[in-house]
C-alpha cells in the first residue's frame, strides 16, 4: 500500500498531468486526464486544480514540505486568472478558450473550498477574498427556495439556468456537497448566514434520497450515478461534522449500506444504475473507500472495513505500472462492458488518482484516524 501511495503520489507531481513550469501560462493549472494510447493530456480543468490544491493540501500535513505552499500558491493563482479572464469557474479550457461558455456551480464550490485551503497555506488574504467572491457568486442566483442549486451560469446570458442536455446540466443529488465550503467559512466566521445557507442546501437530501437508501440523479429519476451519490454523501458526513445532526449521519449510513448490498464479486461496484451504461469507473471507488473508513472512524467501529479491502483490491487494479513516467503510478478512469467483456479504457485520470492518493493514506492507517481532524481533509 505505501508503494501505491508513493507512485499516486509521484504521478501527480512529476508526470505533467499538473503544469509546474513557472514559465507557462498555465503554471499551475491540471490536466484532465493523460491518454496512454495517443500519448497526449487532455484538456485544462479547472474544478480539479481546485482538487489538486485540496491534494496538496493533505500531502502538506502529512510531510510538512514547503514545496507544497510554492505549488497551491500557483494553482491558486491560475484559478483567479481564469475566473478574471472569463468570468467564472468554467469547465474546461482547451487552446486557451473555455470548451463551453457556462460555469459550473459545483465547480465553483469546489475551488471555493481550494481557496480556503490556499489562505490556510499562504496566509495571503488574496485567497480568502476570492474564496468568499466565488461563494458569494452561488449564492447570487443558483440556490433554489428548497436548496436545490440551478447547476450552471451561462456566461452570455449572465443567467443561472438548467437544461437536459446531459446529467450535469440538471439539478442534481451532486450538489449537495456544495455545501461544504459554506460550511467551512461559517467554521471560520461563524457567520451564521453561510451556517443557514450549508443547512439549506444538505436538507436537500430528502429530495433525492430513496427508501432503499440510494440518491437519484435528479429528482424524481429512477437513474442512480454512484459518483453523484458519493459527492452527496461527502457533503452530508461534512455537514454532520459541523451541525452534529444525527440525520446527516444516518443518511450517509442508509447509503453506505446501499453500496455495500451492490458490490460485485471482483469488488467493483457499476458506475450507473437504471439506464444502459455498463462501466465500473475508479474515483467512486476511490470515494467510497473514503467514506467507509471516515464512517468507521467515527463510530470507532470496523462496519465496513471488509467491504473497504474488497474495494481496495479492485481500485489497485487500475494503478498503471510502467517504464514510462507519465503513466506509472496513476490510476485508470473505468472499464467498459461489451459483449467481449470488460475492458480498461486509455485515460488515466487525474482527480480519480488524487482520490486514491487520499484512500490509499487513510487505509494504511484504518482503524487510528480521529474523524474530526481527518474530515476537514476530506476533498
Amino acid at each position: 500500500m505505501n508503494e501505491s501511495f508513493l507512485q499516486v503520489k509521484n504521478w501527480l507531481l512529476s508526470s505533467g498531468i499538473a503544469i509546474s513550469s513557472p514559465n507557462s501560462s498555465n503554471y499551475g493549472s491540471v490536466h484532465s486526464f493523460y491518454n496512454s494510447k495517443n500519448s497526449s493530456f487532455g484538456f485544462l480543468y479547472p474544478e480539479i486544480t481546485g482538487y489538486y490544491i485540496d491534494t496538496l493540501y493533505f500531502l502538506f500535513n502529512l510531510e510538512n514540505q514547503e514545496k507544497y505552499k510554492i505549488l497551491v500558491e500557483s494553482s491558486g493563482n491560475w484559478l483567479i486568472k481564469i475566473f478574471e479572464k472569463f468570468g467564472g469557474i468554467v469547465m474546461g479550457i482547451e487552446n486557451e478558450k473555455p470548451i463551453q461558455n457556462i460555469a459550473f456551480s459545483f465547480d465553483t464550490s469546489i475551488c471555493s473550498s481550494a481557496m480556503l485551503k490556499c489562505h490556510a497555506m499562504t496566509n495571503d488574504s488574496k485567497f480568502f477574498k476570492f474564496a468568499k467572491n466565488l461563494l458569494d457568486w452561488i449564492i447570487d442566483g443558483s440556490i433554489e427556495e428548497d436548496g436545490t442549486i440551478l447547476p450552471f451560469y451561462d456566461l452570455k446570458t449572465k443567467k443561472f439556468s438548467e437544461n437536459d442536455q446531459v446529467w450535469y446540466k440538471q439539478k442534481g443529488c451532486l450538489n449537495i456537497k456544495t455545501a461544504i465550503p459554506f460550511f467551512k467559512f461559517y467554521q471560520i466566521t461563524n457567520s451564521q448566514n453561510y451556517l443557514k445557507i450549508a443547512e439549506k442546501i444538505s436538507n436537500s437530501y430528502k429530495i433525492f434520497q430513496k427508501s432503499d437508501g440510494s440518491f437519484s440523479i435528479h429528482e424524481n429519476s429512477s437513474v442512480i450515478n454512484l459518483h453523484t451519490q458519493c459527492y452527496a454523501l461527502e457533503g452530508l458526513l461534512f455537514a454532520f461534522h459541523v451541525t452534529k445532526q444525527k440525520q446527516y449521519l444516518s443518511a450517509c449510513e442508509k447509503a453506505l449500506d446501499w453500496s455495500v448490498n451492490h458490490m460485485e464479486n471482483d469488488g467493483g461496484i457499476r458506475l450507473w444504475f437504471g439506464n444502459k451504461y455498463n462501466s465500473k469507473a475508479i474515483y467512486p471507488i476511490a470515494q467510497l473507500i473514503r467514506l467507509m473508513i471516515l464512517f468507521d472512524s467515527y463510530e470507532k467501529k470496523s462496519k465496513y472495513q471488509q467491504h473497504v479491502v474488497k474495494l481496495m483490491t479492485f481500485l489497485l487494479t487500475f494503478q498503471e505500472k510502467s517504464q514510462n513516467p507519465q503513466t506509472h503510478g496513476g490510476f485508470y478512469e473505468e472499464s467498459n462492458k461489451s459483449i467481449f467483456g470488460w475492458s480498461r479504457n486509455h485515460k488515466i485520470n487525474s482527480w480519480g488518482s488524487m482520490f486514491a492518493l487520499q484512500a490509499l493514506s487513510w487505509f494504511q492507517n484504518y482503524g487510528k484516524l480521529n474523524f474530526e481532524r481527518e474530515i476537514e481533509y476530506l476533498y
